[in-house]
Formats: C-alpha cells, structure tokens, sequence
C-alpha cells in the first residue's frame, strides 16, 4: 500500500515515499523536506536538490521517479544535460516532466537526509536558430539569449512568442550571472516611453525605483525624447538609447 505524505495544505502536488519493495516508508527522523511554493500551473515541474549532498552518494538508498506509477522512470540530473548555457556552480538537480514525483527510498541510513523540493518551469536548450538557454542564475529559472540583432519592440515581441519576458534586472548578482554567460551589450526591458523620466520594468509592470540600478555615470542622459529604452553592457552601467537600435536580449521565465 503506498501512503501519500502531503508536504503543505495548499500545494496542488504530493510527494508519495515508498520503499523500492512496495512497502511504506517514512522520513528519516528529523528529516527536512522544504518547498518553497506551491504548484498551481500545469506548465510548471519540480525541482529536487540534496542540502549538503549529491544524489550520486545516495543513490542506492533514495531514487525520484516522474509520476506515481508503478514503472515510473527514474529522474536525471539535468545538469549532466549539456546546456549551451549554464551556471556549473548550481547545485545538481532532478525534474520531473509534471508536478507529482515518487520518492523511493531502500534501507536506512545513519545521517539525515535533507530534501529541497522546488516549483521550476522547463528550460530547453534553445528557441530555435541563434540562441541558447539555459539554468544560468539558480535551478529553477530559465534564461534564454537571443543572439539577433533586434529593436527593443522586436526583442520584447520575441520574448511573449517564446512564452517568456524580455529581462528585468533585479539585482547585481542576476545581471552579472547573465553577462558572464553572454558577454553581450543587450537589451533590458526597462524603458520611460509611457512617461519621460519615468522608468519602469516593462516586462513586469514595475517602477525602477526603489528597486536595483546600476546606471553609467551621466546616465540617463536622455539628449532627446528618443532614447527610451536600456541597454546593459559589459564593460559598464546602464545606458539609454534610442528604442530603435539593434541589440541581442535575454528572455527569462521564473516559477
């Protein structure tokens, strides 16, 4: 008999831990399992990583299945896929293809086992010809890097077709993360053409302040009322110029 363990009241989700006999298992005594939110959209999975651990050193006593079906396969490491692009520092991590997982475990063991059990979204290697995604600033985000020369309204436009959003810069650490991958002037969505002076994060409807900026020194200058869009480079801060230049830009979807 498989015993269902809810982990939240309000996730649409369970986890079902089970031995690889049939038999039900529990937790290890004080075990941790933390989820961060809950599951609500069928286009998003599950992200299982180990607190201190590898899955390869625990392999023989837990294994996650995707599903809850008797033959359910067992999950990979994603980050043995080989991404075009991709942080290498990322702790490893299994996904499920839907928002239910089996966890099977063999044995006991003298340790505690701690379990992080994230909401995730999928992330293919690419969106087509010149481009390149992937799990670059933790793993359960995607980001995807459209390499074309494109209009800051024709990179937004390339973002909603591909069901992600052109990106917006929360912080220092998510900026870097993303030059460091694509070293890259690019554009961002940040833009003041509803009202001149006024930034906002066009993506996601927020006001630039009083959240994270890093401006070039003397900007935005906005010479005239044509440079309405932000452009991030490598070598320095942000920059505003006009909407109808020609820059590469990263698309990014989070949970």
């Amino acid at each position: 008999m498989v015993k269902t363990i809810p982990l939240f009241y309000i996730l649409t989700f369970v986890v079902l831990l089970t031995h690889a006999d049939g038999n039900v298992a529990s937790l290890p005594c004080g075990g941790k399992i933390f989820v961060e939110d809950s599951v609500t959209q069928d286009d998003r999975i599950l992200a299982f990583t180990l607190i201190n651990e590898r899955f390869e050193d625990v392999q023989d006593y837990l294994t996650v299945h995707d599903g809850v079906g008797k033959d359910s396969p067992s999950l990979q490491i994603e980050n043995q896929m080989k991404y075009e692009a991709s942080n290498k520092d990322l702790p490893s991590a299994m996904y499920t293809t839907s928002s239910v997982a089996t966890l099977r475990s063999r044995g006991t063991r003298a340790s505690v086992l701690q379990l992080k059990i994230q909401k995730a979204v999928l992330c293919p290697l690419n969106l087509g010809p010149n481009t390149a995604c992937g799990r670059i600033v933790d793993e359960i985000s995607c980001y995807c890097m459209n390499f074309a020369l494109l209009s800051w309204d024709d990179q937004m436009i390339f973002c909603y077709d591909n069901g992600m959003k052109l990106v917006s810069l929360e912080s220092y650490e998510e900026e870097q993360a993303i030059l460091s991958t694509w070293n890259l002037q690019q554009w961002s969505s940040l833009s003041d053409l509803k009202q001149e002076g006024y930034w906002i994060w066009e993506s996601t409807g927020t006001p630039l302040i009083p959240g994270y900026q890093n401006w070039e020194i003397g900007e935005p200058n906005s010479y005239d009322s044509e440079e309405d869009c932000v452009a991030f480079p490598q070598l320095s801060g942000w920059l505003d110029v006009p909407c109808n230049w020609g820059f590469p830009g990263t698309c990014e979807l989070h949970p």
